[in-house]
Formats: structure tokens, C-alpha cells, sequence
């Protein structure tokens, strides 16, 4: 039993949650070529909220300065799949079934009501960035999510067939492990 990821799907304290996104941020804007955004400490909410705009008008910028989306898309999944490996190591993660717990409860931990399951559809019914993202950030900001599920699983590809921001009543999607995966 992974006592320390039993211990976080409990309760992840909120001085620790912030500090996440905090990171989450910093590599955020480092793939957006950009300063993070100031998060002081503050209630979780108000600092998703403000990461929530930060990633928005980041990805507005971008799609106004005509930047390759393409390659900022690979900068973001890069970023967030050595995010993924580092919260991987913390956890020692060993499986797959691990693997997706420790997805589910990085997803929880942001406002996101994420159900992944064994053959890997996602679900998403409840996702605190559906009031401030447009379809497009929403499609660009997967990268995020693709590289995190990656570096978490050891490798993979993940795909959206309806998103809550382009009026869906959920996000589905699949996340394909890669066969060298924990």
C-alpha cells in the first residue's frame, strides 16, 4: 500500500495545495515565455482563479501575436510532464493503478472532478477553469494536462472528445498509457 498517497487523497493541507500551484504557475510561464503570476498566500480558490486568468490571457496573447501554437503546446507538455515525474518520484508511484490515483487527486487538488479509469476514458463533470477559458485556451491548455497524465504514467497521449468550455455537459477523453509505464 502507498501509505503516503492514501494519506494525501485524505486531505492535502492548503498551504501545500498552493504551493503546487505556485509550481504550477512558474512552469506555466515558463513555457508561455512569460513571469509567473504573483500567488501570495491566499485562500486556494482565489489563487486558481487568479492562475486561471494568468493561463488565459498568456494563451490570448499568444493566438494575438500569431505564436506557433504548435510549439508552445509542446513547451507546455514538456514542462508539465517533468512536473508529472517529480510528483511521480514524491509519491513513489510504482503502477499504473497508482499512477491514476495520484492523476485523480492532482486533479482534485485544482478544482477538477476527473474520473480516470483502468482503460483510461476520462470523465470530467466539474472543472473550476470552465468560467474563464474559451474552447481555444481550454485546447491549448491540454497540453498541460497531457504532459502532467505523462509524467505521472511513465509516457502517454491523451485526447479530448468534448470539453465543458465548448458547451458539452462533461469532458470525455482517453489517456493511453505507454506500454514502458509504470
Amino acid at each position: 500500500m502507498n501509505l503516503r498517497l492514501r494519506l494525501a487523497e485524505i486531505h492535502v493541507p492548503a498551504p501545500i495545495r498552493l504551493k503546487k500551484i505556485r509550481e504550477l504557475a512558474t512552469l506555466t510561464a515558463r513555457a508561455f515565455g512569460t513571469a509567473p503570476p504573483p500567488l501570495p498566500d491566499r485562500p486556494v480558490r482565489r489563487a486558481l482563479e487568479d492562475y486561471a486568468r494568468f493561463t488565459r490571457e498568456s494563451a490570448d496573447r499568444a493566438v494575438g501575436d500569431k505564436a506557433d501554437l504548435g510549439l508552445l503546446a509542446a513547451g507546455l507538455r514538456r514542462e508539465a510532464f517533468a512536473f508529472g515525474r517529480t510528483l511521480a518520484a514524491e509519491f513513489g508511484i510504482r503502477d499504473r493503478g497508482e499512477a491514476r490515483r495520484l492523476i485523480r487527486l492532482a486533479y482534485r487538488a485544482i478544482g477538477i472532478d476527473l474520473r480516470l479509469e483502468a482503460d483510461g476514458t476520462i470523465l470530467v463533470n466539474r472543472c473550476c477553469f470552465r468560467e474563464f477559458y474559451t474552447p481555444g485556451t481550454c485546447r491549448l491548455i491540454a497540453s498541460l494536462d497531457e504532459g502532467l497524465m505523462a509524467g505521472v504514467g511513465g509516457g502517454g497521449r491523451l485526447e479530448f472528445s468534448d470539453r465543458l468550455t465548448s458547451g458539452e455537459t462533461a469532458c470525455r477523453g482517453r489517456f493511453r498509457f505507454e506500454e514502458t509505464g509504470p
